[in-house]
């Protein structure tokens, strides 16, 4: 996981590695975990949450796949 400063007019960006968002999932299905990956110098946290609770109280944004909007 790496937190990438924007520059300018640039966005900040949050970039999770295959690695980083296979193991979120599998927090998902451990009653036992926090399922939350901290930076290594402790900035910036990612917490993995079910669909049902993050979008309880609102709807799902627009997402581009596959250069599809969906």
């Amino acid at each position: 996981m790496k937190y990438i400063v924007g520059k300018g007019r640039e966005m900040p960006t949050l970039e999770l590695t295959r690695r980083n968002l296979e193991t979120l999932l599998e927090k998902l299905d451990d009653p036992h975990s926090v399922r939350t990956l901290i930076d290594p110098y402790g900035e910036i946290a990612v917490k993995a949450v079910e669909n049902e609770e993050h979008y309880a109280d609102r709807a799902p944004g627009v997402t581009l796949t596959n250069g599809e909007f969906k």
